[in-house]
């Protein structure tokens, strides 16, 4: 026989029997399982209630916060250079407003990102804007002069800005974006719901990154009165029900049942409403409303009352404590189990 076809014979069988060989072991091989990531609770830090109260005196500081003044323009130099301080990557966003008897106004709002290159993101926000008149005043004579909103607005934006403090000594791997929105306090009582709101219907049709999303988001409004109370408001619920849910369980499980409440009311038109109808981001409105009803936001709400005296510290931690226990929360995402 040909030694050269014995030899090919032979290194067939060889290569058969290593295939065959191969393949049997391969069978017989357990699955491989990847390893679970073990949840580790991280430690939620401390929500500092003097620091944000300073941050709502520094606001009125500068005046009235009415859209296209100079107080207003102040404040949004001193909001945006807070943020920048605190290591965000900060976007002025203007345009022109017309509200009330002002027209073409100069409107900024204010977009503050963490981690800005990280797609698992958390969207924040308030208003920093006081409104021009006092409609509900006791003294007609007053009525149309500007209020210092206090709570209207400067609360929540001080909650924000504590907040990226927080967020600037304990970083975490998720994106935040904190948005402080201009001229939503500015709307007709009598006239057009879209006559509120003008910062975020402009932010919610035109976002400062092409394609923003974000997993959820959280609205601060009025949120340090004395007597406050969070009711889950309709849109919200909505819109974004279940972190509704988790929220207030949440908040109530941490002792804060007295503001946190379980009763369900009317939607409101705020922020949240054009963000979530907009965008379709699942946004929260976290709003004072202890007269009970989607329009009882106090007996301080647009009159000359809702000045400093109005703030309660212990509901300005309460609800800026909730909020840091949620991020924080969802980065560890223990938020998940809630």
């Amino acid at each position: 026989m040909d030694p050269r076809l014995t030899f090919k014979r032979y290194y067939f069988l060889v290569t058969l029997f290593t295939v065959v060989v191969m393949l049997t072991v391969s069978c017989k091989q357990e699955p491989i399982t990847q390893p679970e990531t073990k949840i580790v609770p991280v430690k939620i830090p401390k929500f500092n209630q003097d620091s944000a109260y300073a941050y709502i005196e520094k606001q009125l500081s500068f005046g009235y916060r009415i859209p296209g003044t100079e107080a207003s323009k102040q404040c949004k130099d001193w909001l945006a250079a807070k943020l920048k301080s605190y290591g965000a990557e900060v976007v002025e966003q203007s345009f022109k407003a017309d509200f009330l008897d002002v027209k073409n106004a100069e409107a900024t709002n204010i977009i503050a990102s963490f981690n800005p290159k990280n797609n698992n993101r958390i969207l924040l926000c308030a208003h920093y804007d006081s409104r021009k008149i006092a409609e509900k005043d006791s003294d007609p004579e007053k009525r149309n002069n500007p209020i210092a909103g206090a709570d209207d607005g400067a609360s929540g934006t001080a909650a924000l800005i504590e907040i990226a403090r927080i967020l600037s000594l304990n970083p975490i791997g998720v994106g935040i974006d904190i948005v402080l929105f201009d001229a939503e306090d500015q709307g007709d009582s009598n006239g057009s719901t879209d006559t509120w709101c003008l910062g975020s219907q402009y932010w919610s049709k035109n976002p400062h990154k092409r394609n923003y999303n974000a997993a959820f988001g959280i609205l601060l409004d009025m949120i340090a009165a004395e007597g406050a109370v969070f009711n889950k408001e309709g849109w919200s619920m909505q819109y974004a029900s279940e972190y509704v849910n988790k929220i207030w369980k949440l908040a109530q499980a941490m002792g804060y049942g007295d503001l946190f409440q379980n009763k369900t009311i009317g939607g409101i038109t705020d922020d949240h409403y054009y963000i979530n109808i907009n965008l379709g981001i699942p946004t929260v409105d976290i709003i004072n409303t202890s007269g009970g009803g989607s329009g009882s936001f106090g007996k301080y709400h647009h009159t000359h009352e809702d000045d400093i005296s109005v703030i309660n510290k212990r509901n300005l931690k309460i609800t800026g404590q909730v909020v840091t226990a949620v991020i924080y929360k969802y980065y560890d995402r223990t938020f998940k189990s809630i």
